[in-house]
């Protein structure tokens, strides 16, 4: 990101006439800009480096304070918005002059970048090694390795679903802007030169990419809203509406402004004309300010709603630099300072909010001003003696193919500890299965070919096989839920082929998706539409028992009308009672924990030698009350109640592990989805009422 926003100040678009867009005559640039200055010219736009600074701290608000600063994710949006508007003006000025280098590019974008990237992957990776469990130090060695080849949002998009950790658990999660930017500056040279070529057309060739990728944007961000938020086809509007207002204050001289001065002028508005910089500058920082309050992460983004922030950004930046906004507030010092570490404080903060929850730390408030104080002070100090000396001191020349060999070494670490299982063969043979619980927890154990759907996948994705025999449905058993229904199948198919040789065993399960005939708008994407498919499958041929389970209390967890409602769990057991349903079980509960549970073990055996095998440490108290709203729902109904507390939960604790032939095992690979071991071991209890 050697020009991106994230980055040190850069200087603006020299405004001198260039012919790059024109066919008339123009003075080419005074002089050469050197290697790594970074927008080609003298004048330095001091309100780009302070709305550099407002990106930065906006997004540091949001992740020290998401629950109050519900809107400062748009910095990364105004992040791109610049980088696309500076990347652009330094190619496009280069080319016209010709002397543009593929060469020289990528060794200033190394200069730019890998110093204070280098830094903090290595420091992350040590980090890692000593501190952290195999589950997260195999997942911090990933991100490592996809971060030192910029790959972040790839690596992100893959693994994002409903058993993916949460994001306060990836110290690296931020680097998926990073990847972005750095695919864009991989591609956009090589479009830069065709564009070039057919200058002429230059503006209706990047609207037109534009609107492609913000078309894409718009459709798919409901239905594949991870690919959506994290790939670059999706997102490239947003640097291209950047590269795009580059281009047309190039063609304008400088001045973008100026025609539409021009026309106030000849219609006698001479003050309109002369306002006209400030008013586009607030209306600007309007837009900005309005994603800033009013958007939060419940909304689907990007989609239309990124539109503020980059609309409000490309404002900005066409004010030019004497508009009244951009000269007194953007142009201040805090926000200039803000802005000449904003990239290695972007890259800081989240590592160091991220590591003291992985070691157990609560985070209150004076702490996190503490983590983010520290910031910024690492950023000053890489900014100063790591970033300076390799950019402009006397080893500049070198410093490229160094920064390279680093950054390699570095990602070659990180993959050395993900294939490492995070140095899980360092925990004595008794601790492993544990600490492999969560590291190396593959779903497809709870699933039958493909019967247990992601969050984004509907009906139709559901295999043959998952669904009803056309014969013996009086010995069949259809188990239909969400993942905790998911996680109970290996034990229920073990007992099913214990039981009897014809007795059968079907499954409908998706993520994140109650059993229910009207389930809650918290529910994934298609939830209502394959719970209409399996209520179809059931009408057509009943089974002999219908086994229903879910995570109640995630649901209810969520407030307001999209909360779930008890009552329709009561419908949907009387709508399988009056259509041929001989019995219906109804799993309660299953006992959810406040951190994973191989993780609460493990510290227990740190801090004491021991492994226990009941517990009520961090045990989530909002589970055994759902466990009990669920059993007084299924008053009045013929359903067959099955509490996982009772089985599980005595007054010495929750059963969290189980010894087996020399071996320990957790009862859950998470904060609550059941192990295979865990799984067995509930259906042995309650097998006479689940079958």
């Amino acid at each position: 990101m050697n020009d991106s926003p994230l980055n040190v100040a850069q200087p603006a678009p020299q405004i001198a006439p260039t012919r790059l867009l024109t066919r008339s005559p123009a003075h080419a640039p005074a002089g050469n800009p050197s290697p790594d200055e970074s927008a080609a010219g003298p004048t330095h736009r001091r309100d780009i480096d302070g709305l550099r600074g407002v990106a930065v701290l906006s997004v540091l608000a949001v992740h020290a304070f998401p629950q109050q600063v519900t809107g400062g994710f748009i910095g990364v949006d105004i992040f791109f918005v610049l980088s696309g508007y500076l990347i652009a003006t330094i190619i496009a000025q280069s080319l016209e002059s010709g002397h543009f280098s593929y060469r020289d590019f990528y060794a200033r974008r190394a200069r730019r970048i890998f110093p204070a990237l280098c830094v903090v992957l290595g420091s992350c990776l040590l980090f890692s090694a000593l501190f952290t469990f195999p589950s997260e130090a195999r997942q911090i060695g990933k991100h490592v390795a996809a971060g030192s080849v910029f790959a972040s949002n790839i690596a992100l998009w893959m693994e994002a679903g409903y058993f993916d950790s949460a994001s306060e658990a990836k110290p690296l999660l931020h680097l998926w802007s990073l990847g972005i930017e750095e695919q864009f500056y991989l591609l956009w040279p090589l479009a830069a030169a065709l564009v070039f070529r057919w200058r002429r057309h230059a503006l209706k060739i990047i609207l037109a990419l534009a609107l492609l990728s913000f078309a894409l944007n718009v459709i798919w961000v409901v239905n594949r809203a991870k690919g959506t938020f994290f790939l670059l086809p999706t997102r490239a509007w947003e640097l291209l509406f950047g590269v795009l207002l580059a281009y047309l204050t190039l063609q304008c001289q400088g001045q973008p402004l100026n025609a539409l001065q021009a026309r106030l002028s000849r219609h006698q508005m001479p003050r309109a004309a002369q306002a006209l910089p400030g008013a586009i500058a607030l209306l600007g920082a309007g837009l900005i300010g309005i994603a800033f309050v009013c958007l939060d992460k419940s909304m689907h983004f990007p989609g239309w709603w990124a539109l503020l922030p980059t609309l409000g950004t490309m404002l900005l930046l066409a004010a030019g630099h004497e508009a009244w906004f951009n000269r007194r507030v953007l142009s201040n010092r805090v926000l200039v300072f803000y802005g000449a570490i904003s990239y290695p404080l972007y890259l800081w903060h989240w590592p160091l909010l991220v590591f003291p929850l992985l070691l157990g730390v609560e985070l209150d408030y004076s702490v996190r001003v503490l983590i983010l104080t520290a910031s910024v002070a690492l950023a000053a100090l890489t900014f100063e003696f790591v970033e300076r000396p390799l950019r402009f001191g006397r080893l500049a020349s070198r410093a490229p193919v160094a920064l390279c060999a680093a950054l390699a070494l570095i990602g070659a670490g990180g993959f050395a500890l993900q294939q490492s299982d995070g140095l899980l063969a360092a925990y004595p043979a008794q601790l492993r299965r544990i600490a492999e619980a969560e590291v190396g927890f593959d779903f497809g154990a709870y699933r039958s070919a493909r019967c247990f759907l992601d969050l984004e996948q509907g009906p139709s994705d559901y295999a043959a096989e998952c669904g009803l025999p056309t014969a013996h449905l009086n010995d069949t058993t259809l188990l239909w839920g969400d993942s905790h229904a998911a996680s109970l199948y290996p034990g229920l198919a073990a007992a099913a082929t214990d039981a009897a040789s014809d007795h059968r065993l079907a499954q409908f399960t998706k993520a994140r998706c109650p059993p229910l005939a009207h389930p809650p708008s918290s529910s994934s994407a298609r939830c209502a539409e394959a719970n209409q498919f399996v209520l179809r499958q059931i009408a057509a041929a009943p089974p002999g028992t219908v086994v229903l389970a879910a995570h109640w209390s995630l649901y209810s967890a969520v407030g307001g009308a999209s909360a779930l409602r008890m009552d329709e769990l009561r419908h949907t057991v009387k709508w399988l009672e009056d259509h041929g349903v001989r019995r219906v079980v109804v799993l309660g509960n299953l006992p959810t924990w406040t951190a994973p549970l191989p993780r609460v073990l493990l510290t227990a055996w740190k801090r004491s030698g021991l492994i226990p095998e009941r517990s009520l440490e961090a045990l989530d108290p909002a589970s055994l009350a759902m466990d009990g709203r669920v059993r007084t729902a299924l008053v009045g109904t013929r359903a067959v109640f099955v509490s996982p507390f009772d089985a599980l939960c005595t007054a010495d604790g929750c059963l969290v592990s189980r010894r087996h032939n020399g071996v320990t095992y957790p009862m859950a690979h998470d904060t609550s989805h059941l192990t295979v071991e865990g799984s067995a071991m509930l259906v042995q209890l309650h097998r006479s009422s689940l079958l």
